[in-house]
């Protein structure tokens, strides 16, 4: 959905503004046209429609239990753009201009509140989980990898579980020229896990746009199936 619009109402009236508007068609003809074009016939087509496809279940979330947390998800009022992000040319919250120093921080932190408002009250990490996928793949993110890393820096031994989600980057400023170039931005969706007790519990979410510091490899980094839903292991 495109603020309350699907991807095909989108591309329907980008058609029509084209078919209607002669200066706008050849002005997108011109090579300074097409190289601002393709960015914004990308972020259009980057809307997915078959998440309410998938079926999965977490530990103890069934799939029909699934559906609905996903529904609900995908009925949220927010968007990735302009609500997450209103920048042109990059990934900002100032429109035009760069982002401020407190973006990331932020994007990371309404993230995190929307997957659990979306849990509810006292939920199961089984709940957290689903929640968490759900809100990533009604943004259209994919599910890419599954990372354990021991952080021996708490008091107690245990790691940190990473659910990486690849998300085309252009999602976020639909004129981004750059993003041709650095295509996804990564979202971490992160657990802390007790070892003692085999607790889990939801921590942090953490967005990466890429950019000159580096540029993520989806296929490199892919570590379960494509179209499988997250687990404890």
């Amino acid at each position: 959905m495109v603020g309350g619009r699907s991807r095909s109402t989108v591309i329907t009236t980008i058609g029509n503004a084209l078919g209607t508007n002669p200066k706008i068609a050849i002005g997108l003809l011109s090579p300074v046209g097409l190289l601002f074009a393709l960015p914004v016939l990308l972020w259009a087509f980057s809307f997915t429609e078959r998440f309410g496809l998938e079926k999965c279940s977490i530990g103890s979330i069934s799939g029909a239990e699934y559906q609905n947390i996903l529904s609900r998800a995908g009925a949220q009022s927010w968007t990735v753009w302009p609500g997450l992000s209103n920048g042109v040319f990059w990934p900002s919250d100032r429109g035009f201009r760069g982002p401020t120093e407190s973006f990331n921080s932020n994007l990371n932190d309404r993230l995190l509140s929307h997957i659990r408002e979306l849990a509810g009250s006292d939920p199961s990490v089984n709940r957290q989980l689903a929640s968490a996928h759900a809100v990533m793949r009604s943004m259209g993110a994919e599910y890419v990898q599954t990372l354990e890393v021991l952080d021996m820096r708490r008091d107690r031994a245990g790691s940190r579980v990473r659910f990486t989600y690849y998300l085309p980057q252009v999602r976020f400023a639909p004129v981004c020229v750059l993003c041709l170039i650095w295509s996804y931005t990564t979202l971490d969706v992160i657990f802390s896990h007790e070892l003692a007790t085999d607790r889990y519990e939801l921590q942090e979410v953490n967005v990466l746009h890429a950019g000159l510091k580096g540029s993520p490899d989806k296929n490199r980094a892919r570590n379960v199936p494509w179209g499988s839903c997250p687990e404890f292991r």
